[in-house]
Parts: C-alpha cells; structure tokens; sequence
C-alpha cells in the first residue's frame, strides 16, 4: 500500500505518467469555482502556484495565497492512493470568475500540468482501481441526472451493487469453465463432470443473466425518458391540454379545426421520470397538404410512443379507440364541462374548469411509473450494459454441454463480455467509447 511521506504526501504513485488539470465544476461566471490537479508532479506545483502554503497535512482545508494572481484559494490536498483518482490530487476553491480560473489553469499548466481531457480523473480512478467501468458510468450519469430516478439510480449503481451482480456472475461463469476444463484436461485421471450437477448450474447462469436483461427496458426509460404522445380529432383540447400539463401557454390555440399542423414537444418531470410531452395535428383526412402531411407526422409520433393520451371532445358523440392495443393508452374525455353521455371508459377533463385534471396527473404518473420497478440499482442502464448483455446470453443460450470444447468457449465468451462491462478487461477503444461523452474535470 502506497503511504503518505512526512511531508503529507505519497512517496510512491501508480496512474498517469504527468500531471493533469481541469475545471470541476461548470463553466461561466459563478460564485465559486474549483480548479482540480492530480497526477505525480502535484506537490511541485502546488509549492510553485503557492509558496508560502503548508500542505504538510492532506486532506484538509486551508486558505492559501496563489502567487501572481492577487488570489486565495481554499485548498484541500489528497495524497495516494486516499484520493478520487487515486494518485496526489489538490482541489483549489477560488473565486467563479471566468478570467480567474483561466489564469489559474494557465498557471498550473506553466508550472508542468496539462489540460485534462474529457473524464480523465475518471478514467485516472479506474486504471487504479478506485472505481471500475460500471461505477465510472454512474458518475457520469449522477452528474447529468436531471430526475430523481436518474440521480437515485445513478447512486445506486455507484455504490457497486450492479457491478457486484455482474461480478458474482462472472465468477460463477469462471468456476464453471474451471470444471468443465479439468473434465477435459484430466479425463486420464478420473476426473468426471457431473454433467446433471453443472447443467444446472449453466440453467442458474443463464436466468439471472435474463432477469439482467429484463431490466434494461426499465433503464431506459429511466435514462433516456418517456414520450407522452396527445392524439386525437382536430380542434378536441390537444393543445390546451399540452399547456395545462405544462403549466405556461407552449402550443398556439384557436377555434378554428387544423390550427397545430406539427409536432411540438416540451419536457417535464412526471414521477421523478423525464417525460417527453408531444402535441400533434388532429387526425382526419386532409385536403390541404400541409395539414397531411402534419397528421403524417401524429400518427408517426403516436406510433413512437411510450404513452398515448387519446382525446375525444364530449360534445361530439361517442368516439372509437383510435389505437392499435400495441402501446399504452389512456383514453380521456375532453370538454367535460360540456354535457355528454357517460363514457366509463374515458377519464373526463376540463381544462376550462380544471375538473378531471389532478385525475389525469396522478393516472399519468402511475402510467409512467408503472414501466420502471424498484430493482434498487440493479439496472442495466446504457446502451453499453443492454449489449454486452445479450452477447453474453447469446453465449449461454448456444453453450451445450454435450460437446465441452465447444461448451468451453461459450463460457469463456461469456465471462469475458461481463468483464468488458465491469472494466476487469477493457481496451483504449472501449475506454475512449465510454469517456468521451464525460465532462471535463469529471
């Protein structure tokens, strides 16, 4: 284990051969602003940035002078392997002026740092085993969270439990492999597989590695959110309903049939999900092409739903199901106040009185909710987890035991693609795939 020398600092380091420096936090005008160092050469720099500083103790605040800039800093010093990258770091708090950060990066990098690229302390604190793949894509995901189901899961899936899945997993898969490779390396000597015994074993791999799969749905919908789709004849409340929703006057309305001639689309949060609201031209034939070709586009993006709300005005008589039974539909009545017969399987609303509209946010929420059960971070989140997952079932799913040279490789495929997830192997490619889309200073 790396420890602190009597000057607070590591004595030894295992990352990155320079030193790396970046904003932490956004950018623009702020009150307060943090410049972020790490790498082996963070000790000289912080002696040169700000001589007269003691950083004899790490892992403390202290106020130091920054030499040049007429600055003071708030300083916290972290020594290896006690830190987020697990090399020397020191976090320096100063004040949000754009012009101030700059001179103070422009001075690390005069003092022998070079900008950090997109999450390379991330990437820093997995080359030394601080965070793995998994757990890297959680902070990344933590600090876009924008819903409480993103940030909630996002912290789940930092404190490991969908690595530790996927790690227990895997080792299963290994320890299977392992039999299965004695059997036939040591066939001369007696060692048999109990081929009842390991099918079993392989049946328990292949469900939970489902049960894995099974989420992904549910993550995205948590990552990527949920399109609401109002659908409906013209001049039925689409629009007004797409304002009250909102709450602020987004979409044009009038009297007149035909007035929304496109898609218009507006996010809001309904529970602690992000919800895509669409707004869409009213469903009829059209002569005036304009207006087609705007019904073209509702029923396209009725068709791309996750939730279709389908309006039908009361003061036009009954109204059929418009959709096709494929996707999630709540069926509402709109202008309730006006009289009309009783429809049970419509939820009547009024955005003129407000009557039903409290109904129809709280049917809403349980919709979307609905689509995203509690798996307490065991989700597989990314597009990323979704495919080495169906590459490590496709795997099982052809591994037979029957013929276990065959059945080996399956495994071993397998095993390798949960690796790949985890980060226990994982290429420059793969690596430069997941970092690019990180902040810098992330």
């Amino acid at each position: 284990m790396v420890k602190a020398s009597s000057s607070g600092w590591s004595s030894g380091l295992s990352g990155g051969a320079d030193t790396i420096v970046a904003r932490a936090t956004s950018s623009g005008p702020a009150a307060l602003a943090v410049v972020r160092l790490s790498g082996p050469a963070v000790r000289r720099i912080a002696a040169e940035i700000s001589p007269a500083a003691d950083f004899s103790e790490p892992w403390r605040a202290r106020l130091v002078a920054i030499d040049g800039l007429g600055e003071q800093a708030v300083a916290i010093a972290f020594s290896a392997p006690r830190s987020y990258t697990g090399e020397d770091m020191l976090e320096l708090t100063v004040h949000g002026s754009p012009f101030v950060v700059r001179s103070l990066i422009e001075r690390c990098i005069a003092a022998g740092a070079r900008p950090a690229g997109p999450g390379e302390f991330t990437r820093r604190a997995v080359a030394n085993g601080k965070l793995d793949l998994v757990q890297a894509e959680a902070v990344r995901d933590l600090v876009g969270a924008e819903t409480a189901w993103q940030a909630r899961n996002a912290r789940e899936q930092l404190s490991g439990r969908l690595s530790q899945r996927l790690a227990g997993l895997r080792g299963d898969l290994v320890e299977l492999l392992a039999r299965l490779e004695a059997s036939l390396d040591f066939v001369d000597h007696g060692v048999e597989l109990d081929r009842a015994e390991e099918a079993a074993r392989l049946a328990g791999c292949r469900e939970r590695l489902a049960a894995l799969l099974d989420t992904a749905a549910a993550g995205e919908r948590i990552r990527d959110g949920v399109r609401v789709v109002i659908v409906g004849p013209p001049n039925c409340g689409k629009s007004t309903l797409f304002n009250t929703l909102l709450g602020n006057e987004r979409a044009i309305v009038a009297p007149h049939p035909g007035t929304t001639r496109d898609v218009l689309e507006a996010e809001l949060d309904i529970a602690g999900l992000r919800v895509t609201l669409v707004d869409t031209a009213g469903l009829r034939d059209a002569a005036d092409p304009i207006e087609e070709e705007g019904v073209r586009r509702a029923r396209a993006a009725a068709a791309s739903a996750s939730v279709v709300v389908e309006l039908w005005p009361a003061d036009a008589g009954p109204g059929a199901p418009a959709g096709d039974g494929e996707i999630t539909t709540l069926r509402v009545l709109s202008k309730a106040d006006l009289p009309h017969p009783v429809d049970a399987g419509r939820l009547p609303v009024s955005c003129a009185t407000g009557a039903g509209i409290d109904r129809l946010r709280t049917a809403l929420a349980e919709t979307v909710a609905g689509g995203v059960p509690d798996l307490g971070g065991e989700v597989a989140i990314s597009h990323r987890h979704r495919c080495g997952l169906e590459r490590a079932a496709a795997e099982l799913a052809a591994c037979d035991l029957a013929a276990p040279e065959l059945a080996a490789e399956s495994l071993r495929c397998a095993a390798r693609e949960l690796e790949a997830l985890i980060g226990v192997v994982a290429t420059d490619d793969l690596l430069d795939e997941v970092f690019a889309s990180f902040c810098i200073g992330k």
